[in-house]
This record gives structure tokens, C-alpha cells and sequence, in this order.
């Protein structure tokens, strides 16, 4: 089997050696597998081209970095590093956001997951605030197309500290139960989280890639996640495969 791990970096020069030093981790936990690697960097302004090893692309686009037209860049950067990737002979592609803090557990449980389930297309993680911990908040609420203050998930975690948003805190309910009896899958019809395992046909489906839908401010994972699901696929969070989020 062989995987292509997709990253994004911009800035990044203190999350990009953890970045590589979890790929290698993952590497020595699971040699039967072949793990290869694809970073686009555009713009940085500190040492983050300079750490850049292995294939990469290392561009000076000049590009802002407003609000107003992120998602735009965003969508751009996708498709430009799909474009320069698709079609070869990977089995998976694991998409990972720069500032993600993930370990060879949480990919098992994402590749169990597609493994078993045909008809799941895109796998997403349990993504939580790193800086919130032991709150279980989900962060990437913004690809689910919810509000700031929507807990996606029930929040388990005892005690008096919580993210701010999370239900314990506002006192809104968690749209999905937690316990025991809680389904380990969760189908949604947009999301992301920063750690996701795409099946390589659906990678290499040249009618899906990353779109605006309604205007310069939506998420180009909307886009994306409804071209998958125009194909007849299935996206799926799987709420064992925990990742951790954080602005470094």
C-alpha cells in the first residue's frame, strides 16, 4: 500500500520539523507501508523555505494574506498541489493542515475505517483545541458549515476547564451524544479537520476540486465535500482517529 501525505505550509517554520518528524514516526510504526510526502509552500517569510526537504514545490506568488480573499488562496493552493500530484500509484492521500499535531494512531483509525467501509470516500478526524485540553471541543467547525458556538460532539471531560465554546461552557446542546453507545462514525455533509484520508479515485476524479459555492467567504471544503458526495460519495468523522489543533 502507499500513501501521499499533502501539506500547505506558509510561515510554518516551527510546526514544519514536527511535521516531519511525525511523518517518520508513522514511517517506523508502519514499514509495511509506503509513506511519501508533497509540500506546497508559497510566500514565507521566515525559515520555512529553508527547512523544506523532499518534494516540494517553493513559490513567491506575492500573494496577501487577507481575509477577504483566503479562501480563495486556499482553494488555489489545493488544486494547484492536486493538479501537480494526482494519478500516480498512491492508494490513499492524507491531506494534514499545517499546526496539526496527529500520531500513527489516529491515521490507523482513519485507514480502518476506509478499509472496512467501501462506500466511505473521505475520512475526517475528531480534531479538538489543543490549548483547551482536557475540554474535547471540536475545532473545524467552519468546513461543517455551524456557528463558532456549535459543539459537534458531546464533551466527556471532567472538571471546570472548557474552550469557550463548548457546550459545558455556553450552555447550548452538543449536536452528537457522547458514550458508550455513541456511533464510532458520524456522516456529515461537509467537513474537514485538518487530518483527512481521501480515497485516490476520488482524488483523482478530474470533476472534483476545491470550489467556492456562494461567494469569497465561504470554506472551499463545501465546494469539495459536495462534489464528493455529487459522485455518490460518503463523508464520514471518525470520532476515535484524535487529532489536536493549534495556532503555533
Amino acid at each position: 500500500m502507499k500513501i501521499l501525505i499533502t501539506t500547505l505550509v506558509r510561515n510554518n517554520a516551527k510546526w514544519l520539523p514536527q511535521f516531519y518528524t511525525m511523518v517518520e514516526r508513522l514511517k517506523s510504526d508502519m514499514p509495511d507501508i509506503t509513506f511519501d510526502t508533497y509540500i506546497y509552500e508559497n510566500d514565507s517569510t521566515d525559515d520555512t523555505k529553508r527547512l523544506l526537504k523532499g518534494e516540494h514545490v517553493s513559490a513567491n506568488l506575492g500573494h496577501p494574506m487577507d481575509s477577504e480573499t483566503r479562501t480563495q488562496r486556499i482553494a488555489f493552493y489545493r488544486n494547484t498541489v492536486k493538479k501537480n500530484t494526482m494519478n500516480r500509484d498512491h492508494d490513499y492521500i492524507l491531506m494534514v493542515d499545517s499546526n496539526i499535531t496527529w500520531g500513527t494512531q489516529a491515521f490507523k483509525c482513519l485507514l480502518e475505517t476506509m478499509e472496512t467501509d467501501a462506500g466511505v470516500s473521505m475520512a475526517c478526524p475528531n480534531a479538538m483545541v489543543k490549548t483547551s485540553l482536557p475540554c474535547q471541543f471540536y475545532y473545524d467547525t467552519f468546513a461543517m458549515r455551524k456557528g463558532q458556538f456549535d459543539s459537534i460532539f458531546e464533551c466527556m471531560a471532567p472538571g471546570p476547564k472548557h474552550d469557550r465554546h463548548c457546550h459545558r461552557t455556553t450552555g447550548y446542546r452538543p449536536h452528537h451524544p457522547s458514550g458508550p453507545d455513541s456511533p464510532r462514525l458520524v456522516e456529515f455533509d461537509t467537513c474537514f479537520g485538518g487530518f483527512v484520508l481521501l480515497r485516490s479515485e476520488v482524488y483523482n476524479n478530474t470533476d472534483i476540486w476545491w470550489t467556492l459555492m456562494d461567494g469569497s467567504r465561504d470554506c472551499e471544503h463545501w465546494g469539495f465535500c459536495q462534489l464528493i458526495r455529487k459522485h455518490g460519495g460518503r463523508i464520514v468523522v471518525d470520532r476515535h482517529a484524535k487529532v489536536l489543533w493549534s495556532e503555533i
